[in-house]
């Protein structure tokens, strides 16, 4: 999907090509730590589809387009929310990979997107208020519609809404199921049956 203030994407690891030159040294050295060879290629996929989201809305080949992290609270760049410096409007980027699937978004406005696999077994309630505990197990596919909660808690953590420890009390369901905006932001869903995503927008 794509606009004048956003582009977003989802995929399979495989649907994403491209150099893996690009990357920086720093993101080379995140790549290098990761153990298994589907993990690395899922981080490598990731940051190459964030700088082509990036392209998109800057006019510009993704190949130029240089991604960095940098933490909200200590200000190191070792860790924290990617960021592409030198960009003179506006521009929030957000990525995603989980098992084989991978997810990005940049946006001229705020901006977080999350994929997953569709969770097996019991969902953790722990991370779900109490009316979506009883949502989620009310549902045939309890696993499907817990995902559908999980990946919009994490796009709206990461557009800036909540923190992690605030997962329960951050509720995503609107009057029939999963929300489509909280706290301002618009929320897309994405799904092919396998795997859930999730992308959160600010409004202009």
């Amino acid at each position: 999907m794509g606009s004048l203030r956003a582009f977003c994407r989802f995929a399979a690891v495989a649907e994403v090509v491209g150099p893996e030159s690009v990357l920086t040294a720093a993101e080379r050295s995140r790549r290098d730590r990761l153990v298994t060879p589907e993990d690395r290629a899922a981080y490598i996929a990731a940051h190459l589809l964030v700088r082509d989201c990036a392209a998109q809305l800057l006019g510009v080949a993704a190949a130029d387009v240089e991604l960095r992290q940098r933490c909200g609270r200590c200000g190191s760049e070792e860790h924290g929310a990617p960021y592409v410096p030198g960009s003179l409007l506006p521009l929030h980027v957000s990525l995603s990979h989980s098992r084989g699937y991978v997810a990005a978004v940049a946006s001229r406005v705020p901006c977080g997107i999350d994929i997953e696999v569709v969770h097996r077994g019991d969902p953790p309630a722990a991370s779900l208020s109490a009316r979506e505990v009883a949502w989620v197990n009310a549902q045939p596919a309890q696993g499907d519609a817990f995902t559908r909660l999980w990946t919009r808690k994490e796009a709206l953590v990461k557009a800036g809404v909540a923190e992690l420890a605030d997962l329960a009390q951050l509720d995503v369901l609107g009057d029939d199921g999963p929300a489509d905006r909280i706290a301002g932001l618009v929320l897309q869903e994405w799904s092919d049956g396998l795997a859930v995503g999730a992308c959160a927008l600010g409004v202009c």
